[in-house]
């Protein structure tokens, strides 16, 4: 039997096999590629349709290239049509500030934004934020921008609507501060009222009948000597009713604000304090304008008197330290306690307070309360000077 002959096939040499394998992986990372790019694309042209804001594509000339159908919507055209040129769409007036704007953004090759008026194909008229930006392209391509707009009508209107009640909330401020103001005053010429009645007629009549009680004495020393223990007796309570009468004057209004300063009638008013309530209280001065305004004046000796009193009614306080101090174009008073102390989630006297910042608010001055329970409070008040009393 005839041996049949054996073809022999010829191998492809290994350079060949090698570059063989390698144009395949690089198929398949082409091809891999390809989808990515196909994927990547539809996602593009999936926002591209669905984002709500008009987003499209223009050269120099306003020319349209492409629009989305959010854009479309906005303007009130058909995406099915030739489309007219951008600058068309914007309302009289707002044309050549577009163009302007579109060619600077050219020119800088720079990403800028700005607000427009745009126009639909209607007529009607609508506020735009419009953003613009380059797009890279070949050589001999007109440039071309990617251009984003949407209709901010609303949000201008809320905005100007919310500018509006800022204005008159301000407005409403001030008018709040002057009837503040004005009854402060108000409330300081009544008490200067009150004080003078109280002093030139009360007073007065009550020395009277302290007199007369002393004559009436004198009288009955010789004749009816058992009553003139009771003379006396009621001459001591006429006294007392006396000096009460003249505390009370002096703390509707200190004569001696209006002749003397501030820290001297603080002295007076704390030696007049503590021999009245029996309560240790330290006062300290240190670079105090000699000659203040009479309203810097009054408010910080009203203070003085409201924080006193707080703390006599309801800190429980054994020593009151006091210091007035003038410095960085201020005046400030602390007044600080060793009292009880009180949280503010539980304070219920807030009153005080609200009117302590009520009486500097005009004075544009601040008022700042430290109190921690078991650990006293500290009260400080500070008034910015007028730059006259600051230099003096």
């Amino acid at each position: 039997m005839a041996r049949k002959k054996r073809r022999k096939t010829s191998r492809p040499p290994p350079s060949l096999r090698v570059h063989q394998v390698e144009l395949e992986l690089q198929c398949e990372e082409l091809q891999r590629a390809q989808a990515e790019t196909e994927e990547s694309r539809n996602r593009y042209r999936e926002l591209y349709e669905s984002i709500p804001i008009g987003y499209g594509t223009i050269d120099a000339k306003g020319r349209i290239y492409d629009l989305n159908p959010a854009g479309a919507s906005l303007l009130g055209l058909d995406p099915t049509r030739e489309m007219k040129h951008l600058y068309a769409c914007f309302a009289d007036g707002d044309g050549d500030a577009a163009l302007l704007f579109f060619r600077r953004t050219l020119n800088d090759n720079a990403p800028g934004s700005c607000d427009l008026r745009m126009r639909k194909s209607d007529g009607g008229n609508f506020l735009a934020a419009v953003q613009a930006a380059p797009v890279k392209s070949g050589v001999g391509k007109p440039k071309r921008l990617r251009i984003a707009f949407k209709d901010i009508t609303k949000r201008k209107q809320v905005e100007e609507s919310l500018r509006q009640h800022q204005l008159e909330l301000e407005a409403n401020r001030i008018e709040l501060q002057e009837l503040m103001a004005k009854l402060f005053t108000a409330q300081e010429e009544e008490r200067r009222r009150i004080a003078c009645d109280l002093h030139d007629d009360h007073c007065q009549r009550i020395t009277a009948l302290i007199l007369e009680a002393s004559a009436v004495e004198r009288m009955v020393r010789a004749v009816m000597p058992s009553l003139v223990p009771r003379m006396i007796s009621l001459k001591n309570k006429l006294s007392e009713i006396l000096d009460d009468f003249r505390h009370m004057t002096h703390e509707l209004h200190p004569r001696h604000l209006d002749t003397v300063s501030l820290s001297c009638s603080m002295r007076t008013y704390i030696k007049e304090f503590t021999d009245y309530t029996s309560l240790e209280v330290d006062f300290r001065e240190c670079a105090v304008p000699a000659h203040l305004p009479m309203p810097i004046t009054i408010c910080l000796y009203r203070l003085l008197q409201e924080s006193l009193g707080n703390i006599r009614k309801h800190a429980n306080a054994k020593r009151v330290e006091v210091e007035l101090s003038g410095a960085n174009k201020q005046v400030e008073l602390r007044v600080s306690d060793d009292g009880t102390g009180f949280t503010f989630a539980n304070n219920k006297k807030g009153l005080g307070l609200t009117s302590m910042q009520e009486r500097v608010r005009p004075l544009r001055g601040r008022v700042i309360v430290d109190s921690t329970p078991g650990q006293g409070t500290v009260v400080a008040v500070k008034i910015p000077l007028p730059f006259e009393a600051g230099a003096g």
